[in-house]
């Protein structure tokens, strides 16, 4: 009689296993999440980090070209790398009329046409722009 005990104490009970599964499937369900939330990270920051470039560029191209910005808003596309952004420029008139403010924001552009925007603000630059003759305009 204490063999057959010793036989069904042997191994592990068909729920025991089960739990066993269930645990081990939730851990990994947890993994591939954290897994997907890094990638979605991953995305987002390049994202971001391309937006402040072509942000970057416009604004030094802006300088490079010693242009003295009208007032007002425009929106043109600014692709960088693989991405199409929509720039958005500002010129803001400023207490000295020798300097200009500028303000750019990068955003995503919309599937159907590259200079809508869609979806956040994935950049924001501001800088203030020297009238180039010098004078007052």
């Amino acid at each position: 009689m204490s063999q057959s005990l010793n036989a069904d104490r042997n191994g592990f009970a068909l729920v025991e296993v089960l739990v066993g599964l269930a645990v081990l499937s939730i851990a990994m369900l947890a993994g591939l999440r954290a897994i997907a939330n890094g990638a979605d990270t991953q995305l987002a920051v390049s994202q971001r980090t391309m937006a402040l470039w072509s942000a970057d560029n416009a604004l030094m191209s802006l300088r490079a070209t010693r242009v003295w910005p009208e007032l007002g808003t425009t929106t043109f596309s600014c692709p960088q790398a693989s991405y199409v952004f929509v720039c958005q420029r500002k010129v803001i008139s400023t207490p000295n009329p020798a300097f200009r403010r500028v303000e750019l924001t990068v955003y995503i552009s919309s599937p159907d046409s590259a200079e809508v925007a869609s979806g956040p603000r994935l950049a924001w630059l501001t800088t203030v722009v020297s009238n180039p003759t010098g004078g007052v305009m």
